[in-house]
């Protein structure tokens, strides 16, 4: 059982990305978070899609859904609520369907192979999200590969960090799992950068910051503080989204 870790979802176009491997996305400032606390807030499920046109167009398609997202920090005109896990914490999503499209994180899971299993990962869900996916992987002998959703294309220091607190847990829970060199690079870097000093260094903390989302930064670097673990279910065929749904 083998651990390995893409700083960028680009990085899966430039190599044979296992169509059986275990896939953990982590857009740690905010997306996967945020996908975390919607389940926690009772979310029937959450439809992901890759443009703010296609959520726009989607949620025309199939009235009745909350419109959820943001491009570059902001709430696009029309959407019912932003990207804020602190604010989805509040809300009561009993029985709702969402759909949520983001400038980074969402489009990362489509980045993964069609027919993968995809898991939304963050510092919020971490013991939960790992647990299940070394249990899958030990039951279906595959491997485990985490993405990092990266900022516009760019390496993103919180997602990386975010990926060797996930590679460290999983390797303390299952000491057999060989781990690929930048699996070993991420849990430098997570140890390199505890809180706050990730807050100092991490582009997407500081923007978050700038606009008055300090509740928010709080709940990204929160640790362990659910055990919702989003997955995808598979693609609705009507809009092309990704469905996801608590494991």
């Amino acid at each position: 059982m083998q651990l390995n870790i893409f700083f960028n979802p680009a990085e899966l176009t430039l190599v044979e990305a296992p169509a059986r491997d275990i896939y953990i996305v982590i857009d740690a400032m905010r997306a996967t978070t945020t996908l975390t606390v919607m389940c926690d807030a009772g979310a029937k499920q959450i439809l992901i899609a890759q443009t703010i046109e296609q959520a726009l167009s989607a949620a025309q398609s199939i009235p009745g859904r909350l419109l959820c997202g943001e491009s570059h920090t902001q709430t696009p005109p029309g959407f019912d609520y932003g990207n804020s896990p602190a604010l989805f914490a509040n809300l009561d999503l009993m029985g709702r369907d969402l759909i949520l499209t983001t400038s980074n994180g969402t489009r990362a899971f489509f980045a993964c192979p069609e027919h993968s299993t995809r898991l939304a990962g963050c510092f919020y869900n971490a013991e939960a999200v790992t647990a299940y996916a070394l249990r899958i992987a030990r039951e279906q002998q595959r491997n485990i590969s985490i993405v990092c959703a990266a900022e516009y294309g760019y390496f993103a220091l919180e997602d990386a960090t975010c990926a060797g607190y996930l590679a460290l847990t999983m390797q303390q829970r299952s000491p057999e799992l060989q781990l690929h060199d930048n699996a070993h690079a991420a849990i430098t870097l997570y140890e390199a950068y505890p809180f706050p000093k990730l807050i100092e260094y991490a582009q997407s903390a500081r923007d978050l910051i700038a606009i008055g989302q300090q509740r928010d930064l709080d709940f990204c670097l929160q640790k362990d503080g659910s055990d919702s673990v989003p997955t995808v279910i598979k693609r609705e065929q009507e809009t092309g989204l990704l469905l996801l749904q608590r494991a």
